[in-house]
């Protein structure tokens, strides 16, 4: 950890204490605002302060727990808040158990209730500067981690990335191709000027140069990271049973199994239901505006899926109604402008898509057209998360590998669909892998960060392009 990140952590603890401890304050005199329940109850302040006072260090405690005091430059503000919470509610339910039923202890649970929303807010707000803080000394060059990239025969997408946002804390000091004096050339760079991390993205280099990677880095005290290839990518969901007298060791598809698929539906049952219902005046506004717009039908419709599962896919129309997926002219133009493919791999990602109509363009950027898909996700034909939908057309062209990442339901928002709010033009093979992480490390709080990503990204900072 570099020393400005350790700086912040150390500056956090008593940050976390004083926003606490501001909002259990706050919760109190507010108590006495409300007036529609009588105060009942005889505490002075400084009583009240005695009891927070031996609260807030038990609070801080599982805050460490949590890992909210070992945290990176890099960390993601929206995965940040979610550990707030938890950990303040965790605390929250512990104070409960011990007071809330005995009125000896502590005679108020509205000034309870009040401290736990309070106490979330003001530490994510006293988080929030500091991480807007240590952001912009990145930006400036201070606390990023100095990388050395390991490529193949072309520069890879990571380098890119990395130089592009000074968010993500590093700083590339150098793009190696591996071959007999790299070893000794990273050990005369580290010996120059400290080098603190190296990743290897070459999915090409053999295994004992590899090896012989690893070795240095130990040696030299250098963190090692590498990007894996899609075959090693759903490696990693193992378990081990017994069958019979015998001990076996299962690749499990995903956690999205028994009682997490159960946990799933429920999940999408109840947000898109009330999805349905909090969105029904922008349906209406969207059918209207199209109907104006162009002549034509509001919906376009479009057998969609995987190879596994298909079915009736339905969104706003965005294209004019005589150049639309499935008519003879639409098709023709689609064929030429798949000559101008603007990502490799078998899906088409087309710009300035001259069939796209005003309200199209619009719809497309704010990813409104999409609302629809609420229905399919209350019908059980898509879920909120999961890898992107696809047309048949496209899906018949998948390599076998790929097509694993249909073992669930495509989602209408995912890992590949947020990253391409940041790369528009996201390669087909890193989608695919994150569609795979997905599948693999399914958890409930995986779900929750995706759709807090997306609703983040949707109102907050609008895509780079439209497709």
């Amino acid at each position: 950890m570099k020393k400005s990140e350790l700086l912040f952590n150390v500056i956090s603890v008593p940050v976390d204490f004083l926003s606490i401890l501001f909002a259990a304050s706050l919760a109190y005199f507010l108590r006495y605002r409300v007036e529609t329940i009588p105060v009942i109850f005889d505490l002075t302040y400084f009583e009240y302060f005695r009891l927070i006072a031996i609260a807030i260090p038990f609070l801080l405690g599982l805050f460490a727990l949590s890992g909210l005091y070992t945290q990176k430059s890099t960390r993601g503000f929206v995965r940040e808040m979610g550990k707030v919470s938890l950990a303040v509610s965790a605390g929250l339910m512990l104070v409960v158990l011990l007071f809330f039923f005995d009125q000896h202890l502590f005679p108020s649970r509205l000034i309870i209730l009040m401290a736990w929303g309070l106490s979330i807010v003001a530490v994510i707000v006293g988080r929030g500067l500091l991480l807007l803080l240590q952001r912009n000394l990145l930006a400036k060059g201070v606390g990023l981690h100095r990388l050395v990239v390991i490529i193949g025969e072309n520069s890879s997408p990571i380098v890119d990335e990395i130089e592009e946002d000074s968010r993500l804390g590093y700083e590339i000091v150098a793009s190696l191709r591996f071959g007999p004096y790299a070893l000794s050339q990273i050990e005369k760079m580290h010996r120059a000027a400290r080098i603190d991390e190296l990743m290897q993205a070459d999915f090409n280099l053999k295994n004992e140069d590899i090896l012989s990677l690893v070795t240095l880095c130990e040696q030299l005290g250098i963190k090692f990271n590498y990007l894996p290839s899609i075959l090693e990518s759903h490696r990693t969901n193992i378990e081990t049973d017994v069958i019979g007298s015998l001990p076996v060791i299962r690749l499990r598809p995903t956690p999205l199994d028994g009682w997490g698929k159960v946990t799933k539906r429920i999940m999408d049952i109840l947000v898109a239901g009330a999805g349905l219902v909090l969105f029904a005046p922008i349906f209406l506004l969207i059918s209207l505006a199209i109907r104006f717009d162009t002549a034509g039908p509001i919906f376009f419709h479009q057998r969609r899926g995987s190879s596994f599962h298909s079915f009736e896919f339905y969104k706003f129309r965005s294209m004019h109604d005589e150049m639309s997926e499935g008519t003879e002219e639409g098709d023709r133009i689609r064929r030429q402008m798949e000559e101008r493919n603007s990502r490799r791999g078998p899906f088409v990602k087309i710009k300035d898509d001259p069939r796209v109509t005003r309200v199209g363009r619009f719809l497309r950027r704010t990813k409104l057209d999409e609302l629809p898909q609420f229905w399919h996700v209350l019908r059980g034909q898509m879920s909120l998360v999961g890898p992107r939908i696809h047309m048949i057309s496209e899906v018949e062209k998948f390599e076998d590998k790929y097509k694993r990442i249909y073992t669930i339901k495509p989602g209408a928002t995912g890992l590949a669909q947020i990253n391409q709010f940041y790369n528009p033009e996201l390669s087909f093979a890193d989608e695919v892998k994150l569609d795979l992480f997905y599948v693999e490390n399914w958890s409930v709080r995986l779900d929750l960060y995706i759709i807090a990503k997306t609703l983040f990204l949707l109102f907050v900072r609008p895509p780079k392009a439209d497709y």
